[in-house]
């Protein structure tokens, strides 16, 4: 999550472009985050075909709500800004709608977005490395700026010639996780199947005290299932998927 949710804003590596997007409501109901995160990732490209998607953030209140080995000091974030994209494929650029008067620059508990754009010149898979920087205020005697540069990798866009077609998804559970997360209310709980059937989904909380039971039917492909967890205390917790031979446990936070 740290290096997903760090790269609140979207700007052309060089110069700064507005970007013409909308945010996606799915994800108003989460407290923070950064979607598509590292492991969905951005949408694969065609060579010399108009490529675009949209980037949707909501920049925590406060650094330490940011897991981190060493963890982010307990400050009041007050907004965080793009300072560079690296590795963008060619002819792609990045735009981003602004929060502030500042380039790039997103504020906390607001649903930004951002998007990149362009028409891809050269095939290959590309390795995004994100320069941003999130300031904060520290008050001594008088209030006084502070800000950290970071630089966090694990997205990619990948440029194909569009000659490969879609592979066939395995039987099986894959892509399993919740968006948003975490959640304020209501998230969806996504997965890929190989084969359609019947899922059991369940959720628990941390003590093992199952609080919510559906069985849906499932389609091969992906397959979403919507939780309404409006009247859970906040916490921490644990939902599972079986699918046919197939088990899956994840973790998700309600937070307000």
């Amino acid at each position: 999550m740290r290096r997903t949710l760090l790269c609140a804003a979207f700007t052309l590596v060089g110069g700064w472009a507005a970007a013409q997007c909308t945010p996606d409501p799915l994800y108003a109901d989460s407290v923070f985050g950064v979607w598509p995160d590292t492991t969905e990732n951005f949408r694969a490209g065609v060579l010399s075909q108009f490529y675009s998607d949209t980037l949707n953030i909501i920049v925590p209140s406060n650094a330490s709500q940011i897991p981190a080995d060493p963890p982010y000091p307990a400050l009041p974030l007050d907004s965080i800004q793009l300072l560079g994209v690296n590795g963008l494929p060619p002819g792609l650029a990045v735009l981003c709608n602004s929060q502030t008067p500042a380039s790039c620059t997103y504020l906390p508990e607001m649903l930004g977005c951002g998007l990149i754009e362009g028409t891809p010149t050269a095939l290959g898979s590309y390795p995004l490395e994100l320069n941003v920087r999130a300031w904060s205020t520290v008050t001594i005697v008088v209030p006084i700026p502070v800000s950290q540069d970071i630089t966090f990798g694990g997205y990619e866009i990948v440029i194909t010639d569009g000659s490969t077609s879609i592979v066939n998804v395995a039987p099986g559970l894959s892509g399993v996780r919740n968006v948003p997360n975490p959640f304020s209310a209501r998230t969806s709980i996504e997965f890929q199947s190989g084969i359609a059937g019947i899922a059991r989904v369940r959720v628990f909380n941390l003590v093992g005290e199952e609080i919510w039971d559906q069985s849906v039917q499932v389609k091969a492909g992906s397959n979403k299932v919507n939780f309404d967890g409006s009247d859970l205390p906040t916490g921490v917790y644990l939902y599972k998927i079986q699918s046919g031979g197939d088990t899956f446990t994840g973790r998700m936070a309600l937070q307000r």
